[in-house]
């Protein structure tokens, strides 16, 4: 198995589930409330951690207690911190988040006040010993020193980058991956309404990557570096339960699927898999079985 390096973000979810989404100014009571470590890349480290990899986060952790339970949750989950930058103050980046019980749908209010992961941080790490790297797409031009840095230092180790929401100067990312993962939310608010078409226009920005585009209940989408189009169908569980982390999930299993040597075909009905997986249940806890 790999050695996975994950930079990106991790928090303190603080999740209330209800019968129904509440309307403005309604008051009501959550049938039930969870506490748990979150953040796209550290759910994405998770969950390959519970495939079989050595994964590593580099992500700003505070000294607040609430920080102190990310820490020991990452470490329970077999994700290594000791690469992490380390913030004096602050508090631990926190989402609110109302889980439905009707459809298992996740809304979330995310407060931050912790700055995001420094580059001259990133660029002291021992990165020759890695296999994978993962960036989650936030604070661009920082991010643009790190893969440059990368960029310098590696020999063949993948790059993916998971583009999830519009920021000023995400566009100057793409050059650097090996592998680009575009949220549906991202590409609908570029204006497209299909998978397909997005990604060919993308090509121009992105010319030596896979370009991946997961598409909820109707699957995901991939385009080869011989700009061939593979389609997987989404594999839903029988009912389901919880959204939260589905996209993290499945990242984690492109990544697994594509690392262990499989197929663009064959890693983008396993990355479907695995998100089915995850919105079959609460948690990222044993998800394949196991302990996590």
């Amino acid at each position: 198995m790999s050695k996975i390096l994950g930079v990106g973000i991790a928090t303190l979810d603080i999740i209330n589930e209800v019968n129904h989404y509440p309307a403005e100014d309604e008051e009501m009571r959550a049938g039930a409330q969870q506490i748990a470590r979150g953040g796209n890349c550290a759910n994405t480290l998770d969950v390959l951690s519970q495939l079989g990899h050595d994964c590593h986060l580099c992500a700003t952790l505070a000294d607040d207690p609430d920080s102190g339970r990310i820490k020991e949750s990452l470490m329970r989950q077999g994700v290594a911190t000791a690469l992490c930058q380390h913030i004096e103050g602050g508090h631990a980046p926190t989402s609110y988040i109302t889980r439905n019980r009707q459809n298992g749908s996740r809304t979330i209010v995310h407060y931050r006040d912790l700055p995001e992961l420094e580059a001259d941080h990133f660029c002291q790490l021992p990165i020759s010993e890695f296999d994978w790297f993962h960036f989650e797409g936030r604070n661009p031009l920082e991010v643009v020193r790190m893969l440059e840095y990368v960029q310098a230092q590696r020999s063949e180790q993948p790059i993916s980058i998971e583009v999830e929401k519009e920021r000023p100067d995400i566009d100057a990312l793409y050059a650097f991956a090996d592998v680009l993962i575009f949220s549906r939310n991202f590409v609908i608010g570029r204006n497209h309404d299909n998978a397909e078409a997005f990604l060919r226009i993308m090509r121009a920005h992105a010319p030596r990557a896979l370009l991946v585009c997961p598409w909820a209940e109707d699957g995901a989408w991939l385009l080869d570096h011989n700009d061939q189009l593979h389609h997987a169908a989404a594999q839903p569980p029988e009912q389901i339960v919880d959204t939260l982390g589905a996209g993290d999930s499945f990242n984690a299993g492109l990544i697994h699927a594509l690392a262990t040597g499989s197929s663009a075909t064959e890693a983008l009905a396993e990355a479907n898999q695995v998100a089915g997986r995850k919105i079959g249940q609460i948690g990222f806890t044993q998800l394949f079985g196991g302990q996590s």
